[in-house]
């Protein structure tokens, strides 16, 4: 890399990597876009993507509610209504269901997928080909970001490699949720606040302002990477009221009153909000937040499902490999801090470091899931693979480095880029993931009764659950077209006759205890979650 300053513009000129390398790069941007589309339609449509397609039709979960638990009795089919577009609901639609029911949802994904399955459908496929399409735009927003950064087209390449291949972003990006957008957003803004300090033009600070307002309707947590972004900005002018201090601050405010609407709208509705994320307040023991920490570091390079669930002799093979990437990922943190400058390494450390430190603290004195959402801490993982990308490029092909050991930095490389690969190839043809895992029974329970003749699916209205009522709307894309289902009203139970073989989903207590005492049917258990919760069972006369 080259750098030539005339006037106050500087001009960036990158030497390309390695031929043999160029080759290898363009054989990883194939696999990752072949990775993102591939068997789109294949996992199980969950809870979440349920609700995206909920929004995007336009109805409201209140609505949702009233028309189907009636206690009539209805084909499974019907709750298709909810999960398509309609002439009957409009954008507008879309934007006050989030805005009544959800305002911790940014309105600009699910908008923008609204348009997308207009035009080309609105099957499973085509709703999760639209996350697809942002992490693929993601791709050259990180070279962007890292030939600003660093100034050196080999790092940004390794980085898009990286990211291309990372099992982490191929989930999200056939996830039908807000995520790979974020990453999308957080990596343009990054490049865009590098480049606006660095021109320290209107125009680019312009540029940049529109990537906050962008960022902020993708994802309200949005609000802590432009907080990480403000910090850098204040460090690297070291405190002083300057033109680039100027500009981030104009651009900021500018880009929070392009959201003051949304935000008025979230303190009007913030009441749902909590409900909504009260999940996120559940105490598990520390040893378990600790664990998953170390799965979710690992899951940038290494996934392979549900660890919990593989045989014994799986995980003697994955084990010290996960601890080969913690090490790695360490090292490579401790490395770009101590062999870049402060421009580079405190950007990457505040895009890191500002989320980790709301949230951790949080979890471990008040209690929570925060910091191990994986959701939550895509500003942090995107740090970290930027480091790896940093110090692989510097071992590989650096004259201070002896070749023998560039040789083995190389299979390194080589090593990580393979597990990512091996890691997408065991992905890709499964049925469901660990991002799925309070849907990923419905494929078991669909098999059940779909195997029945005449099969009558029995939900309640008795306690509500989002999950019980979320699954169905998941279930009705797995179970055939001459499938009933009925949703009894709060305190009413009335089993219909003529059918076959009735099956009660979930099921609180209360409802179970009347069926059997009033009703000449007793339950039988077919399926239970890991926390003990019978999620399916069978009513069969006595």
């Amino acid at each position: 890399m080259e750098i030539t300053k005339n006037s106050n513009k500087v001009h960036l000129f990158q030497a390309l990597p390695p031929k043999g390398l160029r080759v290898v790069i363009v054989v990883l941007l194939v696999l990752g876009i072949f990775f993102r589309f591939a068997n789109l339609g294949q996992k199980v449509y969950w809870i979440d993507e349920s609700y995206t397609s909920l929004r995007i039709s336009g109805y409201t979960e209140a609505e949702f509610i009233q028309q189907v638990g009636d206690g009539k009795i209805r084909d499974i089919q019907y709750l298709q209504k909810y999960q398509r577009i309609n002439s009957d609901k409009s954008v507008v639609d879309t934007v006050k269901g989030l805005a009544l029911e959800e305002p911790q949802l940014a309105p600009l994904y699910f908008i923008a997928t609204r348009f997308w399955v207009q035009l080309f459908g609105d099957s499973i496929a085509v709703t999760r080909s639209m996350s697809a399409v942002f992490s693929l735009l993601a791709l050259p927003c990180m070279y962007w970001l890292c030939l600003e950064l660093f100034e050196s087209s080999l790092t940004a390449w390794l980085a898009v490699s990286l990211l291309a291949v990372s099992p982490f972003q191929i989930v999200y990006a056939q996830e039908a949720r807000p995520y790979s957008l974020f990453v999308l957003v957080v990596l343009l803004s990054s490049a865009t606040v590098l480049r606006a300090m660095r021109l320290n033009t209107n125009s680019s600070w312009a540029l940049y302002a529109v990537t906050v307002a962008l960022g902020f309707y993708s994802h309200l947590l949005f609000a802590l990477v432009a907080l990480g972004q403000g910090i850098y900005v204040v460090v690297i002018e070291k405190w002083r009221i300057n033109k680039t201090v100027i500009g981030y601050f104009i651009a900021s405010i500018l880009g929070f009153i392009a959201l003051s609407p949304w935000t008025i709208i979230f303190l009007k509705n913030s009441h749902n909000a909590s409900e909504k994320t009260a999940w996120q307040s559940v105490k598990i023991p520390v040893l378990q937040l600790i664990r998953n920490w170390i799965l979710n570091i690992s899951r940038q390079f290494l996934d392979v499902g549900l660890y919990s669930d593989l045989p014994r002799f799986y995980l003697i093979f994955i084990l010290p490999v996960i601890l080969m990437i913690l090490i790695s990922v360490g090292y490579a943190v401790y490395f770009l801090v101590n062999q870049t400058q402060i421009r580079v390494w405190l950007f990457v450390v505040t895009l890191m470091s500002v989320t980790v430190a709301i949230f951790l603290p949080a979890d471990l004195i008040l209690g929570g899931i925060r910091s191990i959402n994986t959701r939550y801490m895509i500003p942090c993982y995107l740090g970290m693979q930027i480091s790896v990308a940093y110090l692989l490029a510097e071992k590989i092909i650096s004259p201070t480095v002896k070749l023998q050991f560039q040789k083995l930095w190389r299979l390194a490389l080589a090593a990580v880029l393979s597990i990512g690969i091996i890691s997408c190839c065991i992905y890709l043809p499964a049925d469901s993931w660990w991002n799925k895992d309070r849907s990923y029974i419905n494929i078991p329970i669909a098999r059940t009764i779909n195997s029945a003749s005449r099969p009558l699916l029995v939900a309640d209205l008795w306690v509500y659950s989002v999950d019980t009522i979320a699954n169905l709307l998941s279930l009705s894309y797995l179970l055939v077209p001459q499938t009933k289902f009925i949703v009894f009203p709060p305190k009413v139970v009335e089993i219909p006759p003529n059918f076959n073989e009735i099956f009660l989903y979930a099921g609180v207590p209360e409802l179970k205890t009347e069926i059997e005492k009033n009703t000449p049917y007793e339950i039988s258990t077919i399926y239970t979650l890991k926390n003990q919760d019978i999620i399916l069972s069978k009513l069969q006369k006595k």
